[in-house]
């Protein structure tokens, strides 16, 4: 059996091929639970949900992981607008981002990893990459320095971030070595959480909560990583350079797949175009059968347009194909039924680019 999924450090369609024969390790970055899920993150995980399915239905061993990210800039800052305590507002955002996966129907990950119950492994990869060379102090924490990581740029083929990258997250310091040197561990602020660790009291960056969760569940190399391709610059390619360079091995990830975005009504989807979508207003407007549809019947690696109008037509189309089941197996959605096929097989070509 042979299963082939583009890979994005390749840039071609490669065999899946496990570091252990059988068992897939993979992991798919998770949410900053600082709002209500949108529609982007709907596609994104479902066409994930899929494809951990696929795998299991091929007859391997898949342990799915996503991380949550539950401390970080945005969470703080909603935090205080609102008047709440950061950890509260993450727990309700967790809560009601895996309400929205179960009603989407994506039930496939095994473990959802917080940031917050993974501090002393983030501060253990942090004393490594010190102690490795790779990582150097200023007034407002430790940052990576990328000129002692040749490899750089190796997953995107960029080093330099540009203004419409969405979700770039720089760290900015004027005495910074490099411009894009990004934080380990942040130095304490007046008014915000903070742990007392041998860094000095502060907290996580950003990238590095991934690879030291990833470190401590399928150790410095793993199978499969996904995530939108949005996040393929700069934080995936912090990822590889933070755990390669603290490892000595390479590569961090034999696989990395990445789903197209999603637009709403012809336009990038911000709160400031009023266009919008929470998973739960996607809902309101579909079944979730629907919306699953939608978004499967979409190549996962390209962009997809998201309107009233092409709802409709996957309504259509998953009616139609759902009567067709019905009339070549009488046991789907039959009352007291199992509602799947008898066999039980995903089917289709195990070749996908």
């Amino acid at each position: 059996m042979t299963i082939a999924l583009y890979n994005t450090l390749t840039r071609r369609v490669e065999l899946l091929e496990p570091m252990t024969p059988g068992v897939v390790r993979m992991f798919v970055c998770g949410p900053t639970v600082y709002d209500l899920a949108h529609v982007g993150h709907a596609k994104t995980y479902t066409q994930f949900d899929f494809l951990a399915r696929y795998l299991r239905a091929r007859g391997l061993e898949v342990t799915y992981a996503q991380n949550i990210t539950d401390i970080d800039d945005k969470i703080i800052r909603r935090a205080a607008e609102s008047g709440r305590d950061p950890g509260d507002l993450a727990a309700e955002f967790e809560d009601a981002y895996r309400q929205d996966m179960a009603a989407l129907g994506n039930r496939s990950v095994d473990v959802y990893a917080r940031a917050l119950d993974h501090i002393d492994q983030i501060v253990a990869q942090v004393q490594a990459l010190v102690a490795r060379g790779h990582a150097y102090q200023l007034d407002d924490g430790w940052y990576f320095d990328l000129s002692t990581f040749s490899g750089y740029g190796k997953l995107s083929g960029r080093t330099e971030v540009a203004e419409e990258d969405s979700v770039a997250r720089i760290d900015e310091n004027d005495a910074k070595r490099n411009r894009g040197d990004f934080a380990l561990w942040k130095a304490r602020k007046p008014g915000e959480p903070f742990w007392d660790t041998p860094l000095g009291p502060g907290r996580p960056g950003w990238h590095i909560e991934d690879t030291a969760i990833t470190e401590a569940l399928f150790g410095p190399q793993y199978d499969l990583h996904g995530g939108a391709v949005d996040l393929i610059f700069p934080h995936h390619e912090a990822e590889i350079a933070q755990m390669e360079a603290a490892s000595g091995k390479e590569p961090l990830v034999r696989h990395w797949v990445h789903t197209g975005l999603l637009r709403v009504d012809g336009a990038k989807m911000s709160k400031s175009s009023g266009n919008f979508l929470t998973v739960r207003d996607a809902l309101a407007m579909a079944d979730y059968r629907t919306l699953r549809y939608a978004f499967l019947s979409q190549h996962y690696r390209s962009s997809m347009e998201l309107s009233a109008t092409a709802l409709e037509q996957a309504r259509s189309a998953r009616r139609r194909v759902e009567n067709f089941a019905r009339k070549v197996d009488h046991s789907v959605d039959e009352p007291g039924g199992s509602g799947r096929r008898r066999g039980g097989h995903l089917g289709g070509h195990d070749r996908t680019s």
